[in-house]
C-alpha cells in the first residue's frame, strides 16, 4: 500500500495551470486533460470530491454548508481501513468550522490569523475580548503566556501586527496566504504518523484577495506593492471593463500559481524524504474562476450560479505515479471518480477513471457577486450541465437551456451554440429528482449560517459575504 496525498490548490483553473506550473507538469507521471469538478465552488465539490456523489445527494450547497451529515464511511476513506487519515486546510469551508475535519483522524486548520496552529487563534481572541487598545495588547500577552503554547501563541500575535502595520505599506506583503504553514503542519504530521497514511491539503494562496507577496516572481506581474485586490469595487471595475485593474489581477494569479508550484514540489521532494514508503500526490482544484474573459461570459470569482468551463475545467496531474512510463489522458475524468484514483493509487494502480459523459451541478450562488451590468440577472439558480463529446448542455430550475461547443485544444474555453436538447433525457443517467423540484427542496429547508466572528470575517474576507 502507497501513501497518497491529495493536493487541492483552491480557485486554480486549467488554462492558468497550464501556464504558471511547469514544474509540477515535468514531474507528473499522469496528466488528466480533460478533468471537470463535480461543483464550482468549495463546500460542495470538496464533498463531491470525498464521496464520488453530486451535490443533490450528498446535500452540501448554497442552502446548507454543513459536512456533518457526511460520516467517513461515506467517503472513499472507508477503502483505505489501513491508511491514517490525515488533514491540513487553510480553506474555511473544507475546515473545522463546517465539519470537514470529521473525515480525519488528525486535522488542522491554517488561516491568517492563525500561522501556528499550536498557539492561540488570534482572530477568535479578538472576537472575545471586550478590552480596547492597549488593555487589549495587554489580554493578549496574559492569555499568549498562560497557553499551552506561549511561544506559538506570542508568534502568532507578531504575525497578525505585522501583516495589519505593512498591510498599506509600499512593500511586498512579507508572509504569503497560508503556504508556508501549511507545508510546515503537513510535513509535521507526515513525520509523526505510521504509514501508510492519506494526507489531504488545501492551498489557498491563489483565492482572491491578491497582493504582491515577498517571494513571487516579480516579472509575472507590474502591480504596486501597496496594491490589493481587497480594497478595490470590484462591482464597478467588472460593470465598467476597467481592464488595468483586470490585468493586475490576473497577472497577480498567475504569479501565485507559479508560487505554488514551486512551494508544492519542495514539499513533494520532503514528503518523499522523510517516508520509507513510495508516496504517490495528485494535484488538482477544488474549482476555478472566471476572470471576466469572452469566454467566462464576462463574469468574475465564482460565487455566482455558474457552470463556466473557468470553474470547472482544473488540474489533475500525478507525481509519482506506481507503474511505468508517463500518461496523457485526453478522456472526460469527473471529481466524481477522483475517490477511485486515489483509491487504485493507494494500491500500486493506476485506474481508468474516464468517462464518455459526465455531470456538474451548482445549487445556489455563494455569496457576493461581480458581473457585467448588462448582464444582470436572477443568480440563485440550481444549475445542471452534462459534458458530451464536444458539447456541454446546461439547464436551470427556472427553466433555461443553454448548448456551448467546447474545444481540447483550449482549457476553460467555451463558446455558446443555439443547439437544442431535451433536459429530461440527460436526466436519466445522473440526477434522481429533477431540477426544478430539488432547487424548491433546497431553498425550503435552507439553513443559517451558524459560524462564529472569527470564520465570519475570513469569510467576508474571501468575499462570501
Amino acid at each position: 500500500m502507497r501513501n497518497v496525498v491529495l493536493i487541492c490548490l483552491d480557485t486554480v483553473r486549467k488554462d492558468f495551470f497550464d501556464s504558471f506550473s511547469s514544474r509540477l507538469q515535468e514531474r507528473a507521471d499522469i496528466v488528466y486533460d480533460q478533468c471537470r469538478t463535480a461543483s464550482t465552488w468549495s463546500a460542495p465539490s470538496h464533498a463531491s470530491m470525498f464521496t464520488g456523489t453530486l451535490p443533490h445527494e450528498h446535500g452540501v450547497h448554497a442552502y446548507h454548508r454543513d459536512f456533518s451529515g457526511i460520516g467517513r464511511d461515506d467517503t472513499f476513506l472507508a477503502e483505505l481501513p489501513d491508511h491514517r487519515a490525515l488533514g491540513v486546510s487553510a480553506n474555511v469551508w473544507a475546515g473545522s468550522s463546517f465539519g470537514f475535519d470529521g473525515f480525519f483522524d488528525e486535522f488542522s486548520n491554517i488561516s491568517p490569523d492563525r500561522r501556528f496552529p499550536e498557539g492561540i487563534d488570534v482572530a477568535r481572541f479578538g472576537q472575545s475580548c471586550e478590552k480596547t487598545g492597549l488593555g487589549k495588547q495587554l489580554e493578549f500577552l496574559r492569555r499568549a503566556l498562560e497557553h499551552d503554547k506561549p511561544v506559538q501563541s506570542l508568534l502568532n500575535g507578531a504575525a497578525v501586527q505585522v501583516d495589519n502595520t505593512l498591510a498599506t505599506a509600499p512593500v511586498p506583503k512579507p508572509m504569503d496566504d497560508g503556504a508556508k504553514t501549511l507545508i510546515g503542519q503537513a510535513n509535521r504530521l507526515v513525520g509523526a504518523s505510521d504509514e501508510p497514511f492519506f494526507l489531504f491539503t488545501n492551498f489557498m494562496d491563489a483565492h482572491g484577495p491578491l497582493r504582491h507577496i515577498l517571494g513571487y516572481d516579480g516579472s509575472l506581474h507590474d502591480a504596486p506593492n501597496s496594491w490589493s485586490s481587497e480594497r478595490l469595487d470590484w462591482s464597478r471595475i467588472v460593470a465598467e471593463g476597467d481592464e488595468t485593474e483586470m490585468t493586475r489581477y490576473r497577472d497577480l494569479y498567475g504569479a501565485a500559481i507559479d508560487y505554488l508550484d514551486r512551494k508544492v514540489c519542495s514539499f513533494i521532494d520532503e514528503v518523499r524524504a522523510a517516508t520509507d514508503e513510495e508516496t504517490t500526490f495528485v494535484v488538482t482544484s477544488d474549482h476555478g474562476d472566471n476572470l471576466a474573459f469572452e469566454a467566462d461570459g464576462g463574469l468574475w470569482g465564482h460565487t455566482e450560479s455558474s457552470l463556466n468551463e473557468a470553474l470547472t475545467h482544473v488540474p489533475l496531474v500525478v507525481v509519482n505515479a506506481p507503474g511505468e512510463g508517463t500518461d496523457v489522458v485526453d478522456g472526460y475524468v469527473s471529481h466524481l471518480r477522483l475517490g477511485d484514483l486515489l483509491v487504485g493509487l493507494a494500491r500500486g494502480e493506476r485506474p481508468d477513471v474516464t468517462g464518455a459523459r459526465i455531470p456538474v451541478e451548482r445549487i445556489g450562488h455563494s455569496g457576493k457577486q461581480h458581473k457585467l451590468a448588462e448582464q444582470a440577472r436572477d443568480t440563485n439558480r440550481m444549475l445542471r450541465a452534462v459534458y458530451d463529446g464536444d458539447r456541454k448542455f446546461v439547464w436551470a430550475d427556472d427553466g433555461s437551456r443553454e448548448s456551448y461547443r467546447l474545444d481540447a485544444d483550449r482549457p476553460c474555453w467555451q463558446a455558446e451554440t443555439d443547439e437544442p436538447f431535451d433536459a429530461e433525457s440527460l436526466d436519466v443517467s445522473f440526477f434522481e429528482t429533477p431540477v426544478a423540484d430539488y432547487a424548491e427542496r433546497a431553498r425550503s429547508a435552507e439553513d443559517e449560517l451558524g459560524v462564529d466572528g472569527a470564520t465570519a470575517d475570513r469569510l467576508r474576507e474571501l468575499g462570501y459575504l
